[in-house]
């Protein structure tokens, strides 16, 4: 009778030492943290970009959204980073960059549609339903690769930090 075999090792990203670069794994503060993080960014680098280029019709646009709107689009964004982070970091392993931005990638352009979304729903609530519809079809298409783009921008700052933090802390 032939033996089964043996089945894969499974590989676990996470450490019991905090300096050991192993990989990220499954850590619910570490997600929380860096859904957190780039939330903020996501929306203050836009906004800030925005109002130094046109600063009277970034006004308008957010003197037509109440703060109802504004705190429901601002937990969709928080709640689909926090969701994609977590796949991300589970899916990753800090030791091989190549691999932790692809991932990052992929899970990037998976968040780039629902956070589209949320634009295009301040855009229908703010301005007029037309401008709107024309933004959701152009985007559509756009936001996939500027989620992946974003998604491996903001890995990599990740891991930046991370390594910096690693050499600061003892």
């Amino acid at each position: 009778m032939a033996e089964a075999p043996a089945p894969a090792p499974t590989r676990t990203r996470t450490t019991d030492r905090p300096d050991s670069p192993d990989g990220y794994g499954d850590d619910p503060l570490l997600a929380w943290a860096l859904a957190s993080f780039h939330a903020t960014l996501l929306l203050v680098v836009p906004l800030t970009l925005v109002h130094a280029v046109a600063p009277v019709v970034l006004g308008d646009i957010l003197a037509n959204l109440d703060t109802l709107v504004g705190v429901a689009l601002f937990v969709v964004l928080w709640g689909s980073t926090w969701w994609s982070n977590r796949r991300y970091l589970a899916a990753s392993d800090a030791d091989d960059v190549v691999a932790t931005l692809l991932t990052a990638a992929k899970w990037g352009t998976v968040t780039g549609l629902p956070l589209f979304g949320c634009l295009v729903l301040a855009v229908l609530v703010a301005t007029n339903p037309t401008f709107a519809g024309l933004l959701a079809v152009v985007g559509a298409v756009v936001a996939p690769i500027v989620g992946a783009v974003v998604g491996a921008t903001l890995a990599g700052v990740d891991l930046a930090l991370a390594r910096v933090a690693r050499r600061l802390l003892p």
